[in-house]
This record gives C-alpha cells, structure tokens and sequence, in this order.
C-alpha cells in the first residue's frame, strides 16, 4: 500500500468527513474508493479509444449519413410504438 498526500480545499475536507462519517467509513476509505473507481474508468477509456483507432485504422467506419438515418429509423420506430 502507498500513501498519498493530496491538498484539499477545507470545505471539501468537511464534506469528505461528513460522506464518511455517514457511511461509517473513515475518508481513507473514500478516498481510496474514488481514486480506485476513477483508475478503473479512465483505464476503461483508454482501451475503448484504443479499439476505436484500431477499428478506424482497419476500415471498420460507418459515414454519419449512414448512423443518423439508422438514428432516425430508431426513434420512428420507437414512437410508432408507443
């Protein structure tokens, strides 16, 4: 485990406090959850942009004539069910 400093602003520090104090979690906890949570986002991020380059290298594109009309179709359909 390694410990991080990080400079807050006090009011965020008290609102920290009171978000763990209501989940009976200390701001560690928290602290660690958010950071964990936003690795594991901006990881997830990264790949899908990743793959996207990937598949526009590789040909694997649809024109945007073509997704809106597709768009349309959708919600035409969508509304013809209601």
């Amino acid at each position: 485990t390694v410990h991080v400093t990080v400079p807050v602003d006090e009011t965020v520090k008290a609102d920290l406090d009171a978000w763990a104090e209501s989940r009976g979690v200390s701001v560690d906890t928290v602290l660690s959850q958010v950071v964990e949570a936003f690795v594991a986002e901006r990881r997830e991020i990264e790949t899908a942009v990743a793959e996207a380059r990937a598949d526009i290298a590789a040909g694997r594109v649809h024109s945007h004539e073509d997704v809106v009309a597709r768009l349309k179709g959708r919600r035409r359909d969508w509304r013809a069910a209601e």
